[in-house]
């Protein structure tokens, strides 16, 4: 079951268009990678669908609702969570009062208060640094962070932002470990990424975006596996022998 679907999504700034006649779902439990080049559109597309960017044609649907139109923090309470590359965690608070940030929309204090103990269940790195201020984490356990408090907020669907960019292969094989023990509860994941490999070999299901447009869609795997695409369009990073070998140690 689709839980967030696009359809000939058109979307930019000001009166430029950056993403043409998109159409991407994602289903429960499933994580949906989007890949491409830079400047194909991939954050782009993820600033539509939370209202952070113009829409100029196209629908949203979100639970077979159409929020094409809905604000940013009415997609929020519908149950959409949204991760940004940058700038995604607050620097003076604390891990706790981060991840409480996550659910300031909520008045449920005895289901608040159990999310945070799950939280700190699937990611032990956290809970080690709770009293921590975000300023003095690490990139990885800032990204985790950033996930965290987005799953405060309850979302059936969540919409991430290169959360792999800039960090060292262990740290990145970590964060997609996590998120897919994330999906296996149920939630669907949106994965704009900029590691073309370590995205669609982990996704059910992948998006290739270039220069606006979806130009393939297919099984994470098999669009790895297409000679042409990797030279077209992939241009796979040169750590991706270093992601193998750290993958080999983990066996």
């Amino acid at each position: 079951m689709a839980c967030l679907v696009t359809r000939d999504l058109v979307i930019g700034y000001g009166d430029i268009v950056v993403v043409e006649g998109i159409s991407v779902q994602v289903e429960k439990g499933q994580l949906a990678a989007v890949v491409g080049p830079n400047g194909s559109g991939k954050s782009t597309l993820l600033k539509g669908i939370m209202g952070l960017a113009r829409r100029f044609s196209g629908h949203i649907y979100y639970q077979n609702q159409d929020i094409t139109h809905f604000p940013p923090h009415t997609i929020t309470r519908l149950g959409i969570g949204y991760v940004p590359q940058v700038n995604n965690v607050y620097g003076p608070l604390t891990v706790r009062e981060n991840l409480l940030l996550g659910a300031y929309f909520r008045r449920d204090k005895a289901g608040i208060e159990k999310d945070l103990s799950e939280i700190f269940n699937i990611f032990p790195e956290l809970a080690r640094r709770r009293d921590a201020r975000a300023e003095t984490l690490s990139g990885g356990e800032r990204q985790l962070l950033a996930i965290g408090r987005a799953l405060m907020g309850r979302p059936q669907v969540l919409l991430l932002d290169e959360p792999l960019a800039f960090l060292a292969p262990k740290t990145a094989l970590l964060i997609l470990e996590k998120l897919k023990e994330i999906k296996e509860k149920g939630l669907g994941i949106l994965l704009v990424e900029q590691n073309t490999f370590l995205a669609l070999e982990d996704a059910d299901y992948g998006y290739v975006l270039n220069q606006g447009r979806c130009v393939m869609e297919g099984k994470g795997k098999e669009l790895l596996s297409d000679p042409s695409l990797r030279e077209r369009f992939l241009g796979l990073p040169k750590e991706v022998g270093e992601i193998d070998k750290e993958k080999r140690n983990r066996k």
